[in-house]
């Protein structure tokens, strides 16, 4: 993909010169530089070849050919465009928000070739480098609009305020969706892998009988052991992928039935099912707090799309010419 950003700067067929850095279009206020809107487009032509045969989707005159009633060059300059919008009302919206992060194409390259040298000059001194080693310039330019929208989303949910009358008849009104298919409390046991299986596996068999943590603390001082509350609305396991197999082994167990040791990242677990219920109404002081964050994430998706309705794409070049520069990027062979 990098090869279309070095193109060369004459777009032919008459047209004017257009570099890499010259802006094409405006959308929220927002550039768009030529180098930017190929990138961005250039990332959807497998979603659009996929749509087609293998042999319609080689002719050399699939982009400007009309297929199904449309060029397959009209539409993905469509989605390009879409997703520009997207991320130009969040920039826009961003920068309103007081929020410091550049996500301009051009500020974004200058970010990727200091964050690369200073990998490289790590690495180079034999200093630890954690991540990649070096970033494309697509792969930074995600990373900022990622985090710029993240903390766009953050920054639009703390200025809103819910009050609890208005959670409490949403929660009336969507209990269906605050009813769990399965609820369970374990007894867990964790230790780290170097203590060995067959000390999980004596803490489990020992747990078949006893459920008093400090007794089994104090039999096992180099195990941890503790209680947990999962629901298939709240299962606890969302900031760690590691800790699904946790849920997965618990949701399945009935009461009194103690599972076999099994790896949980780099530590072992063993539990025992205390209760299990199905079909249950979480309590609204439970999901409260979830349902507050709920409202308050969908009011500031919503505020991002009432903004991209109201963006507007201006052009800084003809329509013949951006179809070329898209051409010339949909030219290039994919890496």
């Amino acid at each position: 993909m990098m090869a279309a950003f070095c193109a060369a700067a004459m777009i032919g067929c008459g047209t004017k010169t257009v570099k890499d850095s010259d802006v094409v279009m405006e959308i929220a206020g927002q550039a768009v530089v030529k180098a930017e809107y190929q990138m961005i487009l250039a990332g959807y032509q497998a979603e659009i070849k996929r749509q087609y045969d293998t042999d319609t989707a080689n002719r050399e005159d699939f982009w400007t050919n009309g297929q199904q009633g449309e060029r397959p060059l009209d539409r993905i300059m469509q989605l390009a465009r879409q997703d520009l919008t997207h991320r130009k009302a969040v920039a826009q919206l961003a920068e309103e928000n007081g929020i410091g992060i550049k996500t301009d194409y051009m500020s974004v390259s200058a970010q990727t070739e200091t964050e690369n040298e200073s990998r490289g000059e790590a690495g180079a001194d034999g200093e630890d480098v954690y991540g990649l080693t070096s970033f494309s310039i697509r792969q930074y330019y995600d990373y900022a609009c990622t985090q710029a929208e993240y903390e766009l989303i953050e920054s639009l949910k703390g200025g809103q305020e819910v009050p609890e009358e208005e959670l409490a008849q949403i929660y009336q009104e969507h209990k269906a969706d605050y009813t769990s298919d399965v609820s369970v409390k374990m007894l867990v046991a964790e230790l780290s892998a170097e203590s060995g299986v067959e000390l999980a596996e004596q803490a489990a068999e020992n747990m078949k009988q006893e459920t008093d943590l400090q007794k089994l603390a104090k039999r096992y001082p180099d195990i941890g052991f503790y209680e947990i509350e999962m629901s298939s609305l709240n299962m606890q396991e969302g900031k760690s992928g590691a800790y699904m197999q946790r849920w997965l082994t618990a949701s399945a167990m009935q009461p009194g039935e103690v599972c076999k040791p099994f790896a949980i990242g780099e530590n072992l677990m063993a539990m025992r099912c205390l209760a299990r219920s199905e079909h249950e109404v979480q309590p609204f002081e439970e999901v409260k707090g979830l349902l507050k964050d709920d409202v308050q994430s969908s009011r500031a998706y919503e505020e991002i799309e009432a903004r991209e309705e109201e963006a507007r794409a201006e052009p800084a070049v003809s329509q013949k010419e951006l179809e070329q520069i898209a051409l010339e990027a949909l030219e290039v062979p994919e890496d």
